[in-house]
């Protein structure tokens, strides 16, 4: 299952699940308003979990209201706006590059024999750099945050 996130004003996530998923770009770049994770969303879980309370660490990829699916395998997720500003605040506060560090055994273990691929890590950093940016961004803006999972 691959997961975007994008910024999404609350005025757009009351037009429901239809609007909010055509807003959706697809595109794979590092386009401000939306960020791709693709797979990786999991391990990026794994690496915030690892850095603070449940409650506050579950907010930026797996928290939201569901706004709804279409029976498909697409679904769509809203993180409204106070509870983007307190994700925000987290993720600005872990140091990123120390958080996937301090979860590379963990990450290991899911890959064959163990090995991380070149570069895996920091890719993974860049992933929550990304992500750190379209939160702080969306606090700055007052909007929230929408998630969509397709696969």
């Amino acid at each position: 299952m691959d997961m975007t996130l994008r910024r999404l004003s609350a005025a757009d996530a009351d037009k429901g699940f239809r609007h909010v998923v055509t807003g959706f770009s697809g595109e794979r770049s590092g386009v401000e308003s939306e960020c791709f994770l693709g797979r990786e969303w999991e391990v990026l879980e794994q690496i915030l979990l690892s850095q603070g309370p449940e409650e506050v660490s579950e907010l930026p990829i797996t928290m939201g209201d569901l706004l709804g699916d279409d029976d498909l395998g697409t679904a769509c997720f809203y993180l409204p706006p106070d509870e983007v500003s307190v994700a925000a605040r987290f993720l600005v506060s872990i140091d990123v590059e120390r958080s996937v560090a301090g979860q590379a055994d963990e990450i290991a273990r899911t890959f064959r024999n163990g090995d991380i691929p070149d570069g895996y890590l920091e890719i993974l950093g860049r992933y929550l750099k990304k992500v750190r940016d379209l939160y702080t961004a969306a606090d700055q803006a007052g909007e929230g945050v929408a998630k969509l999972v397709q696969g």
